[in-house]
């Protein structure tokens, strides 16, 4: 019972250390801890199913919603916890028109910006302004923390 009280003891301390020593995301990242703290919603006002992206996502095929539907083309709302930009593209491989959420941001409907049921690839990485320029992000109502 020592042991096993000791080796629950150890592993809540490596844990604990992990989360409090983790560093931001910086530029030279690949994006996969630097898009963690992205979710996007299927459909406007960030409801339906949700999923939160670990990384760069050069095509949406195959993800799932939180309730079970393809990803792929279906996303309608989004938010942006991290302070980097986030970027969402029309095709796979990072091509086609682009919509990008500002850093610490929320869009509750891509609608409004001709961005529904549109992303196919995700791109998220450290920057002072989208592809397209400031102008392609609009915020909107946020959506619940």
């Amino acid at each position: 019972m020592r042991k096993l009280t000791l080796s629950l003891g150890l592993a809540a301390v490596c844990a604990t250390s992990l989360v409090a020593i983790a560093p931001a995301a910086t530029a030279a990242e690949s994006g996969t801890q630097a898009s963690v703290c992205v979710t996007l919603w299927q459909t406007a006002g960030c409801n339906d199913g949700s999923r939160a992206f670990s990384g760069n996502d050069s095509t949406s095929v195959g993800n799932k919603w939180s309730n079970g539907d393809s990803v792929n083309d279906e996303a309608n709302s989004g938010r942006n916890n991290c302070s980097h930009w986030f970027h969402m593209y029309k095709d796979a491989n990072y091509n086609g028109q682009s919509y990008s959420l500002q850093p610490a941001s929320v869009d509750s409907d891509f609608g409004n910006n001709s961005f529904s049921n549109k992303a196919s690839s995700l791109n998220g990485f450290q920057g002072s302004c989208p592809p397209g320029g400031a102008a392609s992000w609009h915020p909107q109502a946020a959506c619940g923390t």
